[in-house]
């Protein structure tokens, strides 16, 4: 069973991911805090530095502790879908693997001792049929994902199945490159072997640290755009950066 500092970490988290505290809110105090889930202060101060461990929060002495997470819902059944439909371009998915494999690289490259996993393949494409991504999703096998294989995704979404099954993103990492098609990935997006397309490369975890799903993504560069901010803006708050 988890620890009464990770379970209120878990619930602040899920807070801020559901947008009741939104970047630059400040968190309640300790002792509000600790009142609240009736534990020490210092409980919540473990809570809070895991918050913090995670690049949800920030905690400046004397000030208290602020969102500091800016980006994306990553728990967001939408997604990138609901993004592209706010910039007029409303797409649809096709599913086009669905399976259980072992992928010992993949879990060498995520410290997993486990090589197993949910795999997820599809294809995003325009209402007017054009493939503009290809979106690769791998994710810890658990037992409970059998289900999975016998019945398909929850309502035709990957995000909708993970929160169905306990999992929720919290924080994650992406690297962004260039990738020249090779011929099978060009055969599915309907592009020719050799075209530059943006690449990324996506793990997501939890609270804890756990990873819930590593996704490789290749992307018409006509349609997605990634930005980023640095510094401090003029009140001087840190910049963080990086949406898709």
């Amino acid at each position: 069973m988890p620890a009464k500092y990770q379970l209120i970490a878990s619930e602040l988290a899920e807070r801020i991911r559901r947008g009741e505290l939104g970047h630059r809110d400040k968190l309640p105090g300790e002792l509000e805090l600790a009142q609240e889930f009736a534990v020490s202060r210092g409980t919540v101060r473990q809570a809070l530095a895991t918050l913090a461990q995670h690049g949800l929060i920030e905690t400046w002495t004397g000030s208290g502790s602020f969102v500091s997470y800016d980006g994306a819902r990553l728990d967001d059944e939408k997604g990138w879908s609901e993004a592209l439909a706010r910039q007029g371009v409303p797409t649809r998915i096709e599913l086009v693997a669905l399976g259980r494999l072992e992928l010992p690289a993949v879990a060498g490259r995520l410290g997993l001792a486990s090589a197993e996993f949910l795999v997820v393949e599809q294809v995003r494409s325009t209402t007017a049929g054009a493939p503009i991504s290809l979106e690769r999703s791998r994710v810890p096998w658990r037992p409970s994902f059998e289900t999975v294989l016998a019945t398909g995704l929850v309502d035709d979404s990957l995000n909708a199945t993970l929160a169905a099954h306990g999992l929720a993103g919290a924080v994650g990492t992406e690297n962004v490159g260039v990738a020249l098609l090779g011929s099978a990935d060009a055969a599915l997006l309907g592009r020719v072997a050799g075209e530059a397309f943006l690449q990324t490369e996506t793990t997501v975890y939890d609270v804890f640290g756990n990873v819930v799903e590593y996704v490789t993504s290749l992307l018409d560069p006509q349609h997605f755009r990634l930005s980023r901010t640095f510094g401090r803006d003029p009140a001087g708050t840190p910049l963080r950066g990086g949406d898709r």
